[in-house]
């Protein structure tokens, strides 16, 4: 989904297009949504691999996904299933644009790879935002990001291999970070709040319907009419 902010009555205008299950089931799914947790992914070459991850975000509630595309661009397979539809893309010509957008908008960015000062994804600090970082399935996480990074982590294995595919790693730490901070957190601070959430249903019922401004008009006239 792109980055477009629609109508803020759309959903009240538009929803009733919609059958009653599908509407409550995306009442239901907006309710759930958080923005505490994001996730960004940088040159992942392979298109399952990148479907996979977007797959896995909408799965967990994680709505907003930055990708930073230098050497490869960011093409999606059908593993999605349309999973990116109900997600917010952010789009990124660099990665110094996405680290800094990020950090104003208040968020670590952990980046899971091991080093020196890696510390196991189970103790993550959660009571800040924070926007997990995966990269290049070849090289990993570019040396550009350095300077960006605030924290870095690993996913604790003990078996004979000793790293995971970036789609199953992705997978595993929204997982983990989403339930951890639904426990740790109040529902303040960790879902997005009634505005967000009818900001996200206005966008989704607005992407949906292709004629939804002629719509929302033809609504607005007979509210209008009818006071």
């Amino acid at each position: 989904m792109n980055e477009t902010a629609y109508p803020q009555d759309a959903w009240k205008l538009l929803s009733g297009r919609l059958t009653p299950k599908r509407s409550k089931k995306m009442e239901e799914v907006a309710s759930q949504r958080t923005k505490h947790l994001r996730l960004i992914i940088q040159d992942v070459h392979n298109p399952h691999n990148i479907s996979a991850c977007i797959r896995s975000a909408e799965a967990f509630g994680i709505q907003n996904v930055h990708v930073v595309a230098l050497k490869n661009s960011f093409k999606t397979s059908t593993v999605a299933r349309g999973a990116g539809n109900w997600l917010s893309i952010h789009r990124h010509e660099s990665i110094e644009e996405c680290a800094n957008t990020l950090h104003k908008l208040g968020y670590s960015i952990a980046a899971g790879m091991p080093t020196q000062s890696s510390s196991p994804l189970h103790s993550m600090e959660l009571s800040k935002p924070v926007a997990v970082l995966f990269g290049n399935e070849h090289e990993g996480v570019s040396p550009d990001w350095k300077k960006f990074i605030d924290l870095y982590f690993t996913i604790p294995m003990v078996g004979v291999v000793e790293s995971l595919n970036i789609s199953v790693s992705a997978a595993i730490t929204m997982q983990h970070l989403s339930h951890r901070a639904r426990l740790e957190l109040s529902e303040d601070e960790y879902l997005l709040n009634p505005e967000e959430q009818n900001q996200l249903l206005c966008n989704w019922v607005c992407s949906q319907i292709p004629s939804w401004e002629t719509e929302c008009k033809v609504y607005r006239d007979r509210l209008a009419n009818s006071q």
